[in-house]
């Protein structure tokens, strides 16, 4: 099987277009024609569905589709590698989960370089979720995430806890609430699917409560965003206590304490299990899961 091939599949499906992805890979339309038909035929299987609105992947399309973003991924950090080979330069670039990367890794990319001045770090902040398909979409080699499952393809390494508390801006009057009362509270939440959002659900299943019964007003997909919108409404939201500990300082918001109930979120760093850490990864796997990371928020 040609990865040429494999790269004209890629391609023509993103563009919808047998003619558009043409251009784009600087070939005739029949000679693209050509590469995808062959592929098929590799393949024992029809890949795309043609039609006068343009091209589609098929089931099994999907499947080779899937594949072939690998097989390019794989590629590029290879061509990525053995460019940087040889340089006086390293880059390590790390996916960490936003409540980590916007709050306490500043401080810890910092230090680390203040140690390793010949590595550049480059965080990459997105949710926990992202991180974990960038891993194994082979987009990233080490991440940093809000654990609450076990993935079994997935090495994990413990690096810090944080309470989960409820807050709301410091001149609302609340100060401690029931876990019934909170059934009624307006609630600001994370985007669906956050791992927070399932941290609070599990452990509201254990007093017998569901989370769909909440009284969500909306989501966000940011904590900052949740942050600044409490500021400014009388609104409750569960968030990480590192991520509010400035608020909570400054007075712009304050904790609200909820009877029965104690919420905590677990962070890891992780990377696959068929993947071996470079010299300088495992440079920054022993760096911060020691007493220097220097976790300042």
């Amino acid at each position: 099987m040609d990865i040429n091939y494999l790269k004209s599949l890629y391609v023509t499906a993103q563009c919808n277009s047998i003619s558009v992805a043409a251009k784009k890979l600087h070939l005739s339309q029949p000679g693209l024609s050509f590469q995808l038909q062959s592929l098929e035929s590799s393949v024992g299987k029809t890949l795309l569905k043609r039609s006068n609105k343009g091209v589609a992947l098929t089931p099994e399309g999907e499947i080779v589709y899937n594949y072939a973003k690998s097989f390019i991924t794989i590629e590029n950090n290879m061509q990525k590698e053995l460019k940087e080979f040889g340089r006086s330069k390293r880059e390590l670039t790390i996916g960490a989960c936003s409540s980590l990367a916007d709050y306490a890794l500043p401080c810890s990319a910092y230090t680390f370089k203040q140690i390793h001045d010949d590595i550049d770090i480059n965080i990459l902040s997105m949710t926990s979720c992202e991180v974990l398909k960038k891993l194994r979409d082979r987009e990233l080699n080490i991440g940093i995430i809000q654990s609450l499952n076990s993935n079994s393809d997935i090495n994990e390494i413990p690096l810090i806890k944080s309470d989960i508390v409820l807050v709301c801006d410091y001149n609302v009057p609340t100060t401690s609430i029931t876990i019934n009362e909170l059934m009624n509270l307006p609630l600001i939440t994370r985007e669906h699917g956050s791992i927070i959002n399932e941290s609070i659900a599990h452990n509201l299943k254990k007093q017998s409560l569901d989370f769909n019964n909440l009284n969500i007003l909306f989501s966000l997909n940011s904590d900052e965003a949740i942050k600044r919108t409490l500021m400014h409404n009388e609104s409750y939201a569960f968030l990480p206590e590192l991520v509010i500990k400035h608020e909570l300082h400054d007075k712009y918001l304050k904790k609200v304490f909820i009877k029965d109930l104690s919420l905590q979120c677990s962070y890891s760093l992780v990377y696959r299990n068929d993947y071996s850490l470079k010299n300088f990864e495992k440079l920054f796997k022993v760096f911060i899961t020691s007493g220097h990371r220097c976790f300042c928020y």
